[in-house]
């Protein structure tokens, strides 16, 4: 395939998405997570089913602080590390990762990736199968948490914080070992393994949000932190007008974890397939400033490439002063993002 156009080519979500309701079916049941629904997952590079003999490939996370900024990649790559391999149009990036030596094969692995976020990929990794009844168990102890204390709490709750709730409130019950052990090992983890390369944010599981230093925004449920995230945000609505709304703002490590896992539930395991849409938590730069957007009525759509299609989209982007953070074929490993407001 011509290099040029598949760079300019927009490749849709393609087969085996799964739906909320399977999540949440998934977590009453104790079927493997990566057993799939139907007889076999559609592989996007070929549109065929696998052969007989194909395997999803587990891994064990490692309890490993991951090094700071974002891995090199491997100098030499076989077929099925491709995914761990970010490019871009320049020959560094700006997180120092060489780029210039990648062949069209590789290039066209990646974007092909981050097009079809939601497809299952044979390369893609797994979590391994000895985490599913922690997975499940965790995170329903986690969802237990948010409907007791409250959606607008569980934004900014602490990960001690988290723990003194589950020993204070006998409805939420306290968190055990297995259950903490499992978190850490999942915050501790290196994303790029299953290809996820943005930068680690937050380097400690506890790391908090004073409540001080956040507003809350009427009738949206949600915070932002004061100063530079809740000045753009109030620009942009004076600019765009009233039916710009927020839809996400500052969230803590705990609800940052509380979504990756349920979205790797939703995933039927698949690491690789639940970071193409949300990053790992201590990953989030909704922790650090950035916030998500959204209109009035646009409803779930407010969420998928659909909302750059909207008026208030095409306003922002006429603005001049705003970017988003994840845009198209990003060196990051996500899906576009048009929704999500970059900070600094």
């Amino acid at each position: 395939m011509n290099k040029r156009a598949f760079l300019e080519g927009f490749f849709t979500a393609s087969a085996v998405a799964f739906g909320g309701h399977f999540m949440w079916r998934r977590l009453q049941t104790t079927d493997s997570l990566i057993v799939a629904e139907n007889p076999g997952p559609v592989l996007p590079q070929t549109g065929e089913a696998p052969p007989a003999s194909f395997q999803f490939t587990p891994i064990e996370i490692e309890q490993t602080q991951p090094a700071a900024g974002i891995p090199s990649p491997v100098p030499t790559l076989a077929a099925n590390d491709l995914q761990a391999t970010p490019v871009g149009s320049s020959a560094t990036t700006p997180e120092g990762i060489r780029i210039n030596s990648l062949s069209d094969r590789q290039v066209d692995a990646y974007l092909r990736k981050i097009r079809n976020f939601d497809a299952i990929f044979a390369s893609d990794i797994y979590l391994d199968p000895k985490y599913e009844a922690v997975l499940l168990k965790t995170t329903r102890h986690l969802a237990n948490v948010e409907s007791y204390m409250g959606h607008g709490n569980f934004n900014l709750m602490s990960f001690d914080e988290m723990l003194q709730a589950g020993r204070n409130f006998s409805r939420i019950g306290e968190f055990e070992k297995d259950e903490l052990d499992f978190l850490e090992e999942i915050f501790f983890a290196n994303p790029h393994r299953y290809g996820f390369f943005g930068k680690k944010v937050s380097l400690d599981i506890t790391d908090a949000i004073p409540r001080k230093d956040v507003a809350k925004i009427p009738n949206s449920g949600h915070f932002l932190l004061k100063g530079e995230s809740l000045n753009l945000y109030n620009k942009l609505v004076a600019d765009i007008g009233d039916q710009l709304i927020l839809t996400s703002g500052v969230r803590s490590n705990v609800k940052q974890m509380h979504l990756f896992l349920a979205k790797t539930i939703e995933a039927n395991g698949n690491l690789s397939r639940a970071s193409r849409s949300l990053a790992p938590p201590g990953h989030s730069f909704h922790g650090v400033g950035d916030f998500d957007i959204g209109k009035i009525g646009f409803g779930a759509r407010n969420f998928t490439s659909d909302f750059s299609s909207t008026e208030e989209y095409r306003k922002i982007a006429r603005l001049g002063y705003v970017d988003i953070r994840y845009p198209t074929d990003n060196l990051f490993g996500v899906r576009f993002e048009p929704w999500h407001i970059k900070l600094g």
